[in-house]
């Protein structure tokens, strides 16, 4: 039995080991982060074809070049009329030509051959290109081979190379739709541009779009929250964060516990009390800018203790890692800071959001099961435990295992390799910049230690749009981002007009404004569970879940809006090993 007529069939070989492997990490890992109930139909598998295995369908992908030359005029056959019927087709195969007659029939006449190293949306708005304006370019790693699709004939060009060529297109076929990539699934290959750059979009968008409804997926929703690290209220005792909460934004702050005064406390305890943000132990001190002679805050709050008397001896004191030598702090030493910690917390009333949010995202081995013991298991730093902020390890975290030219990670949401009980749940923009700065929307921006002379408001603004549409593109999280120090260096009224200028930034986008730490918890819940069958009966659309999760969790599911498509989030419930709805 199939997973059901709501699920995707994907076609590949894997008698054609390079192209299949290439998918792996292009196509494959995007269907499993989008959370799409999928299966395969695989050339090299000797069981061959099964009827009622290949349909009904809500969509097929081809997934990488020479997928489909396999297929069997039957299967072939009986695939396009699921499609003529309603289903979708998504194809990467290059290799058209190769198709059975009953698929090329589905293509538009007289495909001709390309070569490009620059894509450039087309003059045309759709739901498949939503976020990017007519006429962007977007420059390729190297030139790639691609299918010039004719337009016309029904067929819209989404997406062309720099001679108005279209390389990617779409258009209905009778009941069913169909999106060609003449790219191929090479566009999302790192090297040449990848995932989580900016155009994941028009991959889920175009399996969206072409999809049967209601279609159902277990992702993200679009969520955009913030995170500050180097936390100790400012002058102005967090009251930079009730500008936040105004639009819903509740961030996860990284304190500083050491350099927090009475004020800042008392501030803290009532914001944690109305909800409006998760505090995570981010170090005792790090002041080493208070030496600095261009050290220039906006204000100083009278009671803010002078650990450094007056800059003349800065520390770096963090909780569990040797800053210097990346080695662990003695067992009795960590020990003692976390009875610190304790205290610091259980004295404010304010419970360790289950984020942890590390200074240099470093934490001792000796420490993970002291955070656990705490319920502190959700890591948001880009950066792996057990070892100083510097040269990451090479691993491949889920969905797309990113690591930039800079050596910074992206989307890392996967559990710690080291040890299942912490679970990562970050997203940075550091592999696409030149530095892992590029997440900080004021960094090099606003007067602190002399990176801008006057604050750069807009800058600012426009940084913390683009990083925010990066994460919704990726079917992640959008995150606001800064180091507290420099919020410091600025007027509320300057901090209140960037954040205003980004919730403006994101009009006309689909998006929920949400908690840190909820957007974490979200996330776990999502990835453990799978969502194995979706089927569309005269009761309903009945979907079938496996896993574990330790609340409710959300179930998107989609329909069709015109010629566009709308969103809706269910709240299902806690999920105990497997669980059945009918929606």
């Amino acid at each position: 039995m199939s997973a059901g007529n709501r699920s995707v069939l994907v076609v590949l070989d894997s008698r054609q080991s390079a192209e299949r492997r290439s998918a792996d990490q292009t196509v494959f890992a995007a269907l499993d982060h989008f959370g799409v109930a999928c299966e395969v139909l695989d050339g090299g598998d000797y069981m061959g074809y099964i009827a009622a295995y290949v349909a009904p369908r809500a969509l097929y992908v081809l997934a990488h070049d020479g997928a489909a030359a396999w297929l069997k005029p039957e299967a072939a056959q009986q695939i396009a009329d699921a499609i003529k019927q309603g289903a979708g087709l998504v194809s990467f195969d290059r290799r058209v030509q190769e198709w059975p007659a009953p698929l090329r029939d589905l293509l538009p006449g007289d495909i001709e051959e390309t070569r490009t190293g620059t894509l450039r949306f087309a003059e045309t708005s759709s739901f498949i290109t939503f976020g990017h304006a007519e006429g962007d370019e977007i420059e390729l790693g190297e030139e790639i081979a691609a299918l010039a699709l004719p337009t016309g004939d029904s067929w819209q060009p989404l997406v062309t190379d720099t001679e108005g060529r279209s390389v990617v297109a779409c258009r209905a076929a009778a009941e069913g739709r169909v999106v060609i990539f003449g790219t191929g699934e090479k566009l999302y290959a790192e090297g040449v541009y990848g995932h989580v750059r900016g155009i994941d979009g028009l991959m889920w968008r175009s399996l969206v779009w072409a999809a049967a409804k209601p279609f159902p997926m277990r992702c993200v929703p679009p969520y955009v929250t913030a995170r500050m690290d180097d936390c100790n209220g400012t002058y102005n005792a967090f009251e930079y964060v009730k500008v936040m909460n105004r639009y819903g934004i509740g961030p996860n702050l990284g304190l500083f516990t050491d350099e927090m005064g009475p004020t800042d406390w008392a501030a803290a305890k009532r914001i944690y009390d109305a909800g409006g943000a998760d505090f995570s132990m981010h170090a005792f001190r790090d002041d080493f800018y208070m030496a600095r002679p261009d050290y220039k805050p906006y204000a100083v709050l009278a009671d803010k203790p002078d650990l450094s008397r007056g800059g003349t001896e800065t520390l770096f004191e963090g909780l569990s890692l040797d800053h210097e030598t990346g080695l662990d702090l003695p067992a009795e030493t960590i020990h003692r800071n976390f009875q610190r910690m304790d205290e610091a917390f259980a004295k404010a009333g304010i419970r360790h959001s289950r984020v942890l949010n590390a200074h240099f995202g470093e934490v001792g081995w000796r420490a993970v099961p002291l955070f656990l013991e705490r319920g502190v298991d959700m890591p948001c730093n880009n950066s792996a435990l057990g070892q100083l902020y510097g040269n990451q390890p090479v691993w491949r975290p889920k969905p797309y295992g990113i690591r930039g030219l800079n050596g910074r990670h992206g989307l890392t949401l996967d559990r710690c390799p080291q040890h299942p009980g912490m679970t990562f749940v970050a997203i940075s923009v550091g592999h696409v910049g030149k530095t892992h700065m590029a997440t900080d929307i004021l960094s090099g921006r606003v007067p602190f230690l002399g990176e801008s002379e006057t604050p750069k408001l807009a800058e600012a603004a426009q940084a913390g749009t683009a990083n925010i549409k990066l994460g919704l593109d990726a079917l992640a999280h959008g995150l606001l981002f800064t180091h507290e120090e420099r919020i410091n260096a600025i007027s509320l009224p300057d901090w209140e007009g960037v954040v205003t200028t980004i919730i403006g930034g994101l009009d006309g986008w689909d998006v929920e404004y949400a908690g840190r730490e909820h957007v974490s918890i979200i996330c776990k819940r999502l990835l453990d569970s799978r969502l194995v069958r979706a089927n569309l009966t005269n009761e309903g659309l009945h979907c079938e879940l496996c896993g574990q999760t330790d609340g409710p969790s959300p179930l998107t599911v989609w329909e069709n809006d015109g010629s566009g498509c709308t969103r809706r989030v269910i709240e299902l419930d806690t999920i105990e090993g497997y669980a059945a709805t009918t929606l």
